[in-house]
């Protein structure tokens, strides 16, 4: 059957804001964003099996694709380390006061790693953001001519929640944000020591 004139013109203009959709998405992806590496050793990960590096204590400017892959890289390592670290330490509490292994694997997950930070927790990632996302240093293609379009309804946000926070960074400045002083390591240390009087506490039971 064929197609109302008002369905193909409807069907023009949906492919028409697709294109204008699809063409800013791949613009943005080319926006040079400034990084951070707090680490005391350079930071590697790899993107279409080349590896970037970033030293450390040091900036570098690099495509927002790449940009977004090193933040959900570093956060990896970042609070894969802090997991250790803390886990390893709830553990050594709970056989210092017990003097005993674990029955199972289920008693450790509760005990232990079940108290620790997640890898996806939102509030440690938005930390970890702030440190290693300096900011936009310059948006690719600017200099095209804007197109009119309707703006179309946003659909449900399926992307990750690393994807999510660094699609929201600002400009990036020459001074380095007050947030460097403080060391991620110490992210949530009240909580961590809360987590170990508890532990302490059920031990003595």
């Amino acid at each position: 059957m064929a197609k109302s004139l008002a369905q193909e013109q409807f069907d023009l203009k949906h492919a028409q804001e697709m294109e204008i959709a699809t063409r800013e998405l791949m613009r943005r992806s080319h926006d040079l964003i400034r990084v951070y590496n707090p680490l005391d050793h350079t930071f590697s990960f790899m993107y279409d099996r080349f590896w970037h590096r970033v030293p450390a204590k040091s900036y570098k400017d690099m495509e927002r694709y790449l940009a977004l892959k090193f933040f959900k890289n570093i956060a990896e390592y970042m609070i894969g380390q802090q997991i250790t670290k803390q886990g390893e330490e709830l553990k050594a509490l709970r056989e210092k006061q017990m003097g005993k292994q674990f029955l199972d694997h289920y008693e450790e997950n509760v005990q232990i790693w079940d108290r620790v930070p997640k890898i996806n927790d939102p509030d440690l990632l938005q930390q970890i953001k702030k440190v290693v996302i300096i900011g936009v240093v310059e948006e690719y293609g600017m200099y095209e001519e804007p197109q009119e379009a309707r703006e179309p309804e946003k659909p449900m946000d399926t992307r990750s929640i690393h994807e999510q926070l660094f699609d929201n960074i600002g400009l990036a400045t020459s001074s380095m944000p007050e947030v460097h002083n403080k060391p991620v390591s110490h992210v949530k240390e009240q909580t961590i020591a809360v987590q170990k009087d508890e532990l302490a506490k059920e031990v003595a039971v």
